[in-house]
């Protein structure tokens, strides 16, 4: 019997097998196995105590976890070796001594304390070797680096120090071979967790590839598993010809397919493109709502007229903040300031608050006046409104803390959509004191908002399933449209099937429940109000459990929204399950662009599409 790689060697122990043979004997016949064959899960460390018999022998580590097994220096026979039975077995054991004669002396693989200068003389290769080959020194802090570098320890370590290094490593030609080979792997284990998986949301995006003008798309399917958000990018395709609606649905329904994840019940979450749009008329789709925020921002900035005085204010200062940022990056200022000047990026409203606020910023601290002045420049600042600057960025601020809230990818955001809008509304309430080109963008920001901060049935319901959040939708819809929610929950609790159990693929750093969080952020504490009992008349099974539940005034608020519903039963939770999955925005595959920033350098301009499908597919789901 093998055991799996966790090597579970304490939870076996004492337990017997349907043979008869006791599963100890069986655990140590197979860590004598790995033992001898040097199996890189097989590590040994140093025996504590008085008795000169622990000098011949090395305690055996399986897989980080100390083992009740001793194993001989000289012959590598393992031994039983714990607090029950004392050092008996390791002065039975008779060393032949002959097992290994050609091989290292067990004691070249016990794990020992380093000497500083071993370390100090590595660090100093790596900087030879980041100025060598032109590599960034946090190298060493990638994960794929630390897994090379502790494979070639283990190899040095099973086969001896005489090993040269360029007889183990491969050509670049083989691992580029090599990367379809782990891509077929990682995909097997892809697909057999998306069989078990019943409802998916779907995020796409479409982007271009400067450098070759290659134009590509990103389709990433979201789901809970083990109450974890999951999200997992299933492919980054090359998109020849025109860009038409029927093209998008035909290469992400063929996506989907591949992946055994396309059935009637995906929702999609995209941006407003009328092509994107049309490509998935016959699904739920649900707008991003960080495109939407983008948009709202877009359409009140883009359109002032500068023949208004009042806008022509707003004008200016963007513009006088831009040419000062630039002023200071060609005649290289930025490293005199604390903190470097923001450029603004004209498609992203987000980028504009960032290059407010550093200007701003280094006003007050006086350095950027400071640093003018000296240079006889202060002409750069003769024409930026302070007060305008900072009223400016009152207003934006909420906007870009929204859009953060909702960009995450590890906790639910459906629900906290609806939410957003109201936050936002309140915030552009006209106030006593507000001056008139603050009265006239708060105006304009309102509209824009209930106009193009589009909110769907599904961000309705979801907002239902958040606890702390079921009285701000009863006040905030009318009555229709409260009905229209619990109708629709209704249905979903009475129509989903029942859940399978699944086995995860891979555990990804940063995937596991918010422990400890709130379920709803301070930014949305003016949506959070005490319950009240709604006493209208209840009918099926099913609109009993939904109206039970969003009248319940008993229900705990301090747990995270997915361990909330991890606890809960009675069919709503299912619901949950399949609603808090479906992100607010399309982020998780834009987030691609990034990504293929760092992996399409010019050096790699030329890298093959399905090269780039296969490395963004890896980087992902590793």
């Amino acid at each position: 019997m093998v055991f799996p790689a966790e090597c579970a060697v304490m939870a076996a122990i004492g337990r017997t097998s349907a043979s008869g043979k006791s599963n100890s004997e069986e655990i140590k016949n197979d860590i004598q196995r790995r033992v001898r064959s040097k199996d890189t899960s097989i590590k040994f460390s140093e025996l504590e105590g008085k008795s000169d018999v622990l000098k011949k022998f090395t305690r055996v580590e399986c897989d980080g976890v100390a083992t009740p097994y001793a194993a001989c220096r000289k012959c590598f026979t393992v031994v039983k070796y714990g607090s029950d039975s004392g050092t008996s077995g390791l002065k039975r054991h008779n060393c032949k001594g002959t097992f290994g004669s050609n091989q290292p002396s067990i004691s070249s693989f016990v794990k020992r304390k380093l000497p500083s200068g071993v370390k100090s003389h590595l660090a100093d290769k790596i900087a030879r070797m980041c100025s060598q080959d032109l590599r960034p020194f946090a190298i060493v802090e990638g994960k794929g680096f630390i897994k090379v570098a502790q494979e070639m320890l283990d190899i040095g370590a099973k086969y001896g120090s005489n090993i040269q290094v360029e007889d183990i490593l491969p050509s670049a030609r083989t691992v580029s071979r090599h990367v379809e080979g782990e891509y077929d792997k990682v995909k097997r284990l892809v697909l057999e967790e998306l069989q078990q998986i019943t409802d998916y949301a779907v995020t796409t995006d479409l982007w271009t590839e400067e450098r070759t003008n290659t134009h590509y798309i990103t389709v990433t399917v979201h789901y809970i598993l083990d109450w974890k958000i999951v999200n997992r990018i299933l492919a980054t395709r090359e998109m020849e010809g025109v860009k038409s609606s029927e093209h998008i649905r035909r290469t992400v329904e063929g996506i989907l397919q591949e992946f055994g994840a396309l059935n009637n019940n995906n929702v999609f979450v995209t941006d407003n493109g009328s092509n994107v749009v049309a490509a998935f008329k016959d699904y739920v789709r649900l707008s991003c709502a960080g495109h939407n925020i983008n948009l709202v921002l877009k359409h009140v900035f883009d359109h002032l007229n500068e023949d208004n005085p009042v806008h022509s204010r707003i004008i200016k200062l963007f513009k006088e903040t831009k040419t000062l940022v630039t002023h200071f990056k060609r005649a290289g200022l930025q490293k005199e300031l604390d903190q470097s000047l923001k450029q603004a990026v004209e498609t992203r409203w987000n980028t504009r608050l960032a290059m407010l606020q550093s200007v701003n910023d280094a006003l007050r601290s006086g350095k950027l006046h400071d640093i003018l002045l000296r240079r006889n420049e202060l002409r750069y600042l003769n024409n930026i409104d302070s007060e305008l600057l900072e009223n400016l960025i009152h207003l934006l601020k909420p906007f870009d803390e929204a859009t953060r809230h909702l960009s995450t990818d590890q906790t639910p955001t459906l629900h906290l959509v609806l939410p957003t809008k109201a936050t936002l509304l309140r915030g552009l309430l006209i106030q006593d004191g507000d001056s008139k080109i603050v009265a006239e963008l708060k105006e304009k920001l309102a509209q824009a908002v209930e106009i193009k901060f589009k909110v769907h049935l599904y961000h309705k319901v979801a907002t239902a399933l958040s606890p702390s959040l079921r009285t701000f939708l009863k006040k905030t819809l009318n009555g229709e449209e409260y009905e229209e929610v619990i109708s629709t929950l209704t249905t979903f609790t009475e129509t989903t099937g029942k859940e399978k159990t699944v086995t995860g693929l891979v555990e990804k750093e940063g995937a596991s429940p918010m422990q400890g969080v709130s379920e709803v952020h301070n930014f949305f504490s003016s949506c959070v109000e005490e319950e009240s009992k709604d006493t209208r008349d209840e009918e099926s099974q099913g609109r009993q459990s939904v109206v039970q539940y969003l009248n319940d005034t008993k229900l705990t608020r301090l747990l995270s929204l997915l361990d909330f519903w991890r606890e809960m039963s009675g069919g709503l939770e299912k619901v949950a399950k399949r609603l808090l999955a479906i992100p607010a925005t399309s982020t998780s595959s834009e987030r691609c662009f990034s990504v293929a920033g760092r992996l399409i350098e010019e050096r790699r301009s030329t890298l093959a599409p399905e090269n780039v499908d296969a490395l963004i597919f890896l980087h992902s789901n590793s």
